[in-house]
């Protein structure tokens, strides 16, 4: 029953002459009772369904929490010991009844609630307040609950005290611990927080969700041998009984409770002001800051806060912000309101072991999470489901700081490699997501942060920016920032400033959101098939929906067809030192005629110009040939770099979708043998590396591919050899791309001078000859063509090197080809003596990328589930990225069954889930690759000798 009753009713006859007889009146008697005896009945089964159904819902069974009670305030303490790593807190969270209700509900995880000091609720000012009858846990939505003798009053203000005891944790969330060995051959011990998207709740009892901002006193209790630091700064000392010491800082403004930020070490630190007066300083272990490994982030931080300042047009808030550096820590880097937490490799910089893609790391990061300050902190997503708007926006804002930072570089033709081009591969899947989708479950909220709302944001907002104009662009940001400090926001509000702001400035008909919208809340992108017609000059232009695997069937339907607005760019050859033409396809758009301005008929066009576009372009087999004929000549670098790259990567993947020839894309390769550019060469590399994913266990094809790749490299190898190349940063990384691609596939010279050099280091238990810049190319090289005798040595290396050495050495670890060794190395990556947790996921990732680790890879995968899934489900980015890396070379219809044979054995996937169904449609698109095209690659291979 529904609980709906439908009315029934009877509608009196006329009273008549004639005398009433049983086939008058009989039937009329029969009928009125047989109603009401249906009604009786309707009611008795609506009230039967009733009490078999029970009460209403309780509220802790939503997995949101209900809106009766706005937090105001928070006041929590803790005293974190580091030496039993015991946690005792203390939290009252002031909170404004919104709705009268019985209950209080928020978030609490992994803490034991003082029962001899149970919860209580007051009044403020004096006001009464009901009384807690009694409290429980529902770990299921990690909710506590506090149920009143009443309801709380309308518009008054509560106190709610918590008394609570915890840990300070193992795991790499909540408030958590970690460790690290000084000069003196000491274990030293930290305590630091990391609470995005769902673990303040571990440290602390809040109201766990971006909406509920809040204001925040923190005192943290410590002992005597350590500083506390927390968002703000200190604002008094109290000296405690038994020695503790309890630190309490300044009133922090407005913020979620994933941005709370405090921690316990014995750090040193290095810092300075910026121009407008923000206090900078750079926290890490002693020795690193001695050695003056702060020095290069701190100048970064200084001049990205103070640029961003002017770009944004709004001061930063905080008078101060920390940047730590942490021996363990799941992620890249936190973006906690004025105390940023960081990986030791990514905030730390050796000047005196320069690498210009370590330094262009340092500070990509820093800006990050510097643009964090504004977009996320100062104005934050009202829930998870737009999380893009954080990470798009920081992912995209931190190349113009990073640019402001080192001009030279160059960054923005960086963008189309760094960004766009991987992304592109992940979300050509029919188990792709949009950049805004729902979250519903607490598993939604951790998958959300993977590479779509990052780097798929990041370059849908470029391709904004191009279209609509920088200063528009600028305006817009500003007015929407200002609009909503301190508060919570949905896209919505920001493609109205945008429109706004586009209409002021002369754009009367462009609809931001309709624009956006088509880029937004539907997955995929387009290809744009472009078909000339030379004889009159024009084009036809056609969208589709680009998918990877032309076989496969989008089960998620879009309201918007799958069709976009695509802002497209072109310059035929003549132009192509002016500044692009664009024209706009709408979705309801089928075929378009565009008249090309300037085209010749044996002159090429080019499309998407600098790749600022999301989408992809097919051309037709005679503008493909003039692309490839121009790539092959003296003026090749007329082409943009970054466009060379791209025109390669669509090649490739158009060929795979089965769009293009793959002779076409082959020869789009083979220019590659002039060019010294490393974008290009770094956007070939990874477009041709499906190739070798797919086929690499294919002796005959594998004999016939590394030859043809080391012809293409060694003329770029032997230009730059192995003398530094010093100058810009494309020259130093260039001859880095050339020489590791070289070693890779196997060029002479080049694998005898890596293996002499790591040899050199063996003998002699140095290795300061080897430049940090090729350590990785030398390390890797020299271990590949190795034996046991190389691979212990390094592992022994290892285990005492500092951070950024581990770094290396992790990665080359894998490159050994026994795979009884590789077996070894997984098993050592599961003990936190050994490897670090952080960095445990990463041992199974790169030997999923070693050639001869595929089988080893998955087997220890499968085997060890269980464990990878108990330390690091919590963590998309780790499961997804073991998931990917793991299934990468899956090829063969035996590996797709392994893969479906598994995951019927562990329906719960838990936050790679959609990793497996992605592996899964990969696996497939591999398949069908092979089929078609293995033999037209051996045969195309054969033809260039």
């Amino acid at each position: 029953m529904s609980g709906i009753l439908k009315r029934y009713s009877m509608r009196s006859g006329k009273v008549h002459n004639e005398s009433c007889t049983w086939d008058k009146c009989g039937v009329k008697v029969v009928f009125a009772v047989c109603v009401t005896l249906l009604c009786i009945g309707l009611i008795l089964i609506i009230v039967f369904e009733t009490q078999r159904a029970g009460p209403a819902p309780k509220p802790w069974k939503q997995f949101r929490l209900p809106d009766t009670l706005i937090p105001v305030h928070y006041d929590v303490e803790v005293q974190a010991d580091l030496t039993t790593f015991a946690l005792i807190g203390r939290v009252d969270i002031s909170v404004r009844c919104a709705t009268p209700t019985s209950y209080v509900i928020l978030h609490s995880s992994e803490q034991e609630i003082d029962r001899n000091s149970a919860p209580t609720v007051r009044g403020t000012d004096g006001r009464n307040a009901p009384t807690v009858t009694s409290w429980f846990l529902f770990p299921e939505n990690e909710f506590l609950v506090l149920e009143l003798s009443e309801n709380l009053k309308e518009g008054e203000l509560y106190i709610v005290t918590i008394n609570f005891n915890g840990a300070v944790r193992a795991a790499l969330n909540g408030f958590y611990r970690s460790s690290y060995v000084n000069e003196q051959g000491q274990t030293r011990y930290l305590g630091i927080t990391d609470f995005q998207p769902q673990d303040a709740r571990k440290a602390y009892p809040c109201f766990d969700e971006p909406a509920f901002k809040a204001t925040f006193n923190v005192t943290v209790v410590h002992q005597p041998e350590y500083t506390a630091l927390s968002n703000m700064p200190r604002e008094s000392t109290e000296i405690r009984g038994g020695g503790w010491v309890a630190d309490k800082f300044q009133k922090m403004i407005r913020m979620p409770t994933y941005l709370l930020a405090f921690g316990v070490s014995d750090f040193d630190s290095i810092g300075s002001n910026t121009s407008t007066g923000i206090e900078t300083r750079i926290w890490a272990r002693p020795e690193y800051i001695a050695a003056g490994m702060g020095d290069f982030g701190l100048d970064v931080a200084n001049r990205v806060v103070v640029y961003f300042e002017d770009y944004f047009g709004i001061p930063f808030p905080l008078p101060k912000i920390d940047h730590i550096a942490l021996p363990d820590f799941n992620s890249g880097a936190m973006e906690n309101w004025g105390l940023i937490t960081y990986r030791e490799t990514r905030l730390l910089y050796d000047t005196n072991a320069p690498s210009a893609t370590v330094r262009k790391a340092t500070a990509r990061i820093i800006a990050h999470e510097l643009a964090h300050m504004w977009f996320g902190n100062l104005v934050t997503m009202e829930w998870w489901d737009g999380t893009w708007l954080n990470e798009g926006f920081a992912s995209y804002i931190q190349y113009k700081g990073l640019d402001f930072v080192d001009p030279g570089m160059n960054v923005m033709e960086h963008f189309a490699y760094d960004r766009s081009q991987s992304v592109m591969v992940d979300d050509s899947l029919t188990s792709s997501n949009p950049v805004y989708r729902p979250i519903t479950t607490a598993d939604d909220v951790t998958q959300v942060f993977g590479s779509i709302i990052y780097s798929k944001g990041a370059s849908i907002l470029r391709m904004l920016e191009n279209f609509i104009g920088e200063e528009t662009f600028k305006k817009a940001l500003k007015n929407y920032l200002s609009k909503n400090a301190y508060g919570n926001a949905v896209q919505d509000q920001l493609w109205a400033e945008l429109t706004t702001a586009a209409r002021e400035d002369g754009q009367t008909d462009l609809d931001v959101k309709a624009v956006m919208d088509t880029w937004t809340v539907q997955m995929g992108y387009p290809v744009v098939n472009m078909t000339r017609d030379y004889t009159r000059g024009t084009a036809e232009v056609a969208q589709q929906h680009f998918l990877v695997d032309s076989a496969a069937t989008v089960s998620v339907p879009s309201e918007l067809g799958y069709r976009w607005y695509i802002p497209l760019t072109y310059l035929t050859q003549a132009n192509l030192a002016n500044s692009p033409v664009q024209t706009w396809m709408a979705p309801d758009e089928g075929t378009k005629v565009i008249t090309l301005q300037g085209a010749s008929a044996n002159e090429f066009v080019l499309a998407n110009i600098n790749h600022a576009g999301f989408y992809r372009v097919n051309y037709d087999p005679t503008n493909w040939q003039l692309l490839a004929d121009h790539l092959n000549s003296d003026a090749f670098e007329d082409i943009p770099a970054d466009n060379r790259g791209t025109l390669v990567d669509d090649a490739f993947n158009l060929a795979r979708a089965g769009m293009l020839d793959l002779t076409t894309a082959m020869s789009m390769t083979q220019y590659l043998v002039r060019d010294r550019h490393f974008i290009p060469w770094s956007m070939a590399l990874r477009a041709t590396g499906y190739i070798e994913n797919v086929v690499g266990s294919v002796t005959q094809i594998s004999n016939l591919w590394q030859p043809y790749m080391r012809q293409l490299i060694s003329p770029f190898y032997e230009d730059v050899g192995w003398t530094l190349q010093e100058g810009d940063y494309n020259t130093e990384v260039g001859q880095v791309e050339a020489l590791s691609t070289a070693c890779k596939y196997g060029n002479g010279r080049c694998v005898n001078n890596a293996t002499m050099m790591f040899d050199q280091w063996m003998n002699t238990n140095n290795n300061s000859h080897i430049p940090e810049r090729l350590k990785s190319t030398v390390y890797c090289t020299a271990i590949k063509h190795g034996g046991s005798l190389e691979w212990d040595f390094a592992w022994q290396e290892y285990l005492s090197a500092e951070a950024s050495e581990q770094t290396l050495l992790i990665s080359a670890l894998a490159c050994t080809q026994d795979t009884d060794t590789l077996n070894t190395y997984l098993e050592r990556s599961q003990d936190d003596s050994l490897v670090r947790r952080q960095n445990g996921p990463l041992v199974v990732r790169y030997i999923g990328r070693n050639s001869v680790g595929k089988s080893v890879a998955w087997s220890f995968l499968r085997d060890n589930w269980d464990f990878y899934f108990d330390t690091y489900d919590g963590t998309s980015f780790t499961m997804t990225g073991i998931v990917e890396d793991v299934t990468s070379q899956f090829s063969t219809q035996e590996d797709l069954d392994e893969l479906e044979t598994f995951l019927a054995a562990h329906p719960n996937q838990g936050t790679a889930t959609q990793a497996f169904s992605q592996a899964v449609e990969n696996t497939q698109a591999n398949i069908r690759w092979r089929r078609d095209n293995e033999d037209k690659l051996r045969t195309w291979l054969q033809a260039q000798g």
